[in-house]
């Protein structure tokens, strides 16, 4: 905790008032307790710990001794040692035995939460019997996930330990039921609160990815069915993110809340760092946010692959000796074991550069998750060679056929680091927000959501494998303060074309396309589509070439629809398509050929 200056601690200890003060920047404990970070959040649990330690003992003195058993807790993010500067405080007592009447709770409640309420803090607070608060847990689930967080405060250690240990019981004995009520409220909030990587607004606990992800996780793990995410996957240090940001939310605002308002966004960012702006703060949340909901789903799936009675492998006895699982062979170096992706038989991944690829395929056409350290295991795979070879790229093409089903294969190996270690050109698009409301995602997520909906359109006669990879890297020239980004991304998807293996013509072709990926749309709905200036341009932008044509016009409809709703609507698609279909019209004409079906 930050030390506050000796002498200064008001005599009698730790007091409500003090604290009070303290929340509006004054007196000798202000510093320790709009501390930041971790130390901050420590310091404060400490804070009101002590205060309700002298609390508890004059409400004792007040209300006449206990008839029983009596404790003190904490829950939510005072039992978790999370509280944030504003925070509410969530406190339970927790009593045992019969001879409790109503008038003595009622004198015991009032003469211990009256100086909480005096002091102005906002307090969630119960009178529960030992049974109450495994009837509570029981049947409502914030109740019972607050509850597993149960923290000794004062009183009765004893029975306050027997309390969590019930709860944490009881919620290991229901955990199918559990499982699918936790399954149940996520969905449910990320349809009320969207992702918190994508939100330009974002509620930091609600949304999806936010600190009530966190609470959900520790819930899961605690029905003993998985383990916690592993370290390399850096959902601790997300965690702490999600909570600093809070904290500097509450200094910035100024109230207890965790909605993230533009108008606080610059403040926030300057209190964890001078140099911070919005929106690299938004940046980092949605890094943080991608992680926390990545870990909490391969969570979840793993404890309910580990509930009695799903699937497993049984065990294999040959001459009376157990044998080692049998996987399913998948592809080469893969396998399936209980609905997962592992390693299988083939080269090592040290030995096989190809293998990421080849297993993001695999994840994408079976719709097999990854095994946690398995994906963590291709990290140890060489890099591609300069070019890759044939097969690289046939990988690549079979992956980004599959469609919608890349996205969750794309997020798994991009949460292993390995999206950025096959190209390295991706980083600076990595989680960059997008301050237009016409975008729902970050650029990133973006490309990767116009790339799965490629797959189920038209391409006519362009090439499926170079419009996909052109569609993929679409918006690579993407930076802050870009005015060209079309321009930009043409510049570095050269390099990176002529990396992946394609011939002149092919990378020409890719870059053609990405140059111009906004053209079309512009030209569609600010010009006349009949006119034939118009329709000369957009042939001229596509070299006079059929194929380019047919993919720029795929390419606009994946772009748009990945955008948004309200960038491809039925006006938008009938004037692009209209303009389409008479640029394909002149060019048949121009170059003799039999004109084709319209888009």
């Amino acid at each position: 905790m930050p030390e506050v200056p000796e002498g200064e601690i008001p005599e009698g200890g730790v007091t409500f008032r003090d604290l009070a003060l303290a929340r509006k920047g004054q007196g000798p404990l202000a510093p320790a307790w709009w501390a930041l970070r971790r130390q901050g959040r420590l310091a404060r649990t400490e804070l009101v710990r002590s205060a309700l330690v002298r609390l508890w003992a004059g409400a004792v003195r007040e209300a006449g001794p206990p008839p029983g058993p009596v404790a003190l807790g904490g829950v939510g993010s005072l039992g978790r040692s999370e509280l944030g500067p504003m925070s509410d405080l969530d406190l339970v007592v927790v009593y045992e035995g019969r001879s409790w009447s109503a008038d003595h709770r009622k004198r015991f409640a009032q003469a211990l939460w009256y100086e909480i309420w005096d002091a102005g803090f906002d307090l969630d607070q119960s009178f529960r019997s030992l049974a109450e608060c495994r009837r509570v847990a029981s049947s409502d689930l914030p109740a019972a996930t607050g509850l597993l967080s149960l923290r000794h405060l004062a009183g009765d250690e004893g029975l306050a330990g027997r309390a969590a240990s019930a709860v944490l019981g009881d919620w290991r004995a229901a955990a199918r039921r559990r499982l699918t009520d936790l399954s149940s409220s996520v969905a449910r909030r990320e349809s009320a609160f969207g992702h918190l990587a994508y939100r330009l607004e974002p509620d930091l606990k609600e949304a999806r990815g936010g600190t009530r992800d966190t609470v959900t996780l520790d819930a899961v793990v605690a029905s003993w069915l998985a383990e916690r995410p592993r370290r390399e996957l850096g959902f601790d240090e997300a965690r702490e993110y999600l909570l600093d940001v809070r904290d500097a939310v509450h200094l910035a605002a100024h109230r207890g809340t965790s909605l993230l308002l533009m108008a606080d966004q610059d403040s926030a960012a300057r209190a964890l760092d001078p140099y911070l702006t919005a929106d690299q703060l938004l940046t980092n949340l949605a890094r943080a946010g991608r992680t926390v909901a990545y870990a909490l789903d391969t969570t979840i799936r793993r404890a309910t692959g580990n509930l009695p009675g799903s699937h497993t492998s049984p065990a294999v006895i040959v001459r009376g000796r157990r044998q080692g699982p049998r996987l399913a062979p998948l592809a080469q170096g893969l396998a399936e074991f209980n609905g997962e992706i592992v390693l299988g038989a083939g080269p090592a991944p040290e030995e096989d550069p190809v293998l990421p690829l080849r297993a993001a395929r695999v994840a994408a056409q079976t719709g097999l998750a990854f095994e946690p350290l398995t994906v963590l295991s291709l990290r140890r795979c060489p890099p591609l060679p300069d070019p890759w070879p044939l097969a690289a790229r046939q990988e690549l093409a079979a992956f980004l056929a599959e469609g919608l089903p890349i996205i969750a294969t794309w997020e798994a190996l991009d949460q292993a680091g390995l999206i950025v270690r096959l190209w390295p050109q991706w980083a600076p698009v990595r989680n960059l927000i997008q301050r237009n409301p016409l975008h729902r995602y970050t650029v990133d997520r973006h490309q990767v959501e116009a790339a799965a909906r490629l797959a189920g359109l038209d391409l006519g006669t362009a090439p499926p494998d170079l419009v996909a990879v052109a569609t993929l890297f679409h918006d690579l020239g993407k930076r802050p303060g870009e005015r060209d980004h079309a321009g930009l991304g043409a510049l570095l998807a050269r390099p990176l074309a002529a990396h992946l293996g394609y011939a002149a013509e092919e990378v020409d072709f890719i870059v053609t396309l990405i140059r111009h990926h906004l053209t079309l749309a512009e030209l569609a709905t600010s010009c006349d589509p009949a006119a034939s200036a118009t329709q000369e341009h957009l042939a001229s932008a596509v070299g006079h070439r059929l194929d380019l044509l047919d993919g720029l016009a795929a390419l606009t409809e994946a772009d748009a629809r990945a955008t948004g709703p309200k960038a491809w609507t039925k006006l938008r698609a009938s004037l692009i398509r209209q303009l389409v279909a008479a640029t394909r019209a002149r060019l048949a004409q121009v170059q003799g050929l039999a004109q084709g079906p319209p888009l």
